[in-house]
């Protein structure tokens, strides 16, 4: 395996990656096309000011993770990981879901893995020959997988 450099984080080369096979256990595919990626992770919380307490409190709660990606393909040829994904969005599958510094396999890579569905498909068209796809994905209430954060160790 080819250790990565330093320091690197998520948008220096990010990748992104699907399996259809739940769990993390699978094979994974790169999305090719992806020109923009943007891993979101926000803890609920809420507000509370009991009799007697001199200012409101705050009580943070789960992680509510939310990805989004952009890709840009040609029209005539949008390529095999573009139509499996649009199906996989008019078909309401859960996908997992793999977002990495670089290449997933090279130790040290920091990677997030999720399964999700496709909850938003924006397709745009630029230009006459470019498809700009932007997908938002939401975490599956169906999903007994826990979002995780790791980094590649060595074999």
């Amino acid at each position: 395996m080819v250790d990565v450099t330093p320091g690197s984080m998520l948008g220096d080369n990010c990748k992104v990656y699907y399996s259809a096979t739940l769990g993390g256990e699978g094979a994974v595919t790169e999305i090719p096309q992806v020109i923009d990626a943007n891993v979101e992770s926000e803890r609920r919380s809420a507000e509370s000011n009991c009799r007697g307490d001199a200012e409101v409190s705050e009580h943070i709660g789960k992680p509510k993770h939310s990805h989004t990606i952009t890709l840009l393909a040609k029209r005539s040829t949008a390529g095999t990981a573009f139509l499996a994904l649009r199906a996989a969005y008019m078909a309401g599958t859960m996908l997992h879901w793999a977002f990495a510094t670089g290449v997933i396999t090279h130790v040290g890579q920091l990677v997030t893995e999720m399964e999700a569905r496709i909850k938003k498909w924006s397709e745009t068209h630029p230009d006459n020959d470019t498809v700009k796809v932007t997908i938002e994905l939401a975490k599956d209430a169906e999903s007994a997988f826990a979002t995780e954060w790791s980094v590649v160790a060595g074999a």
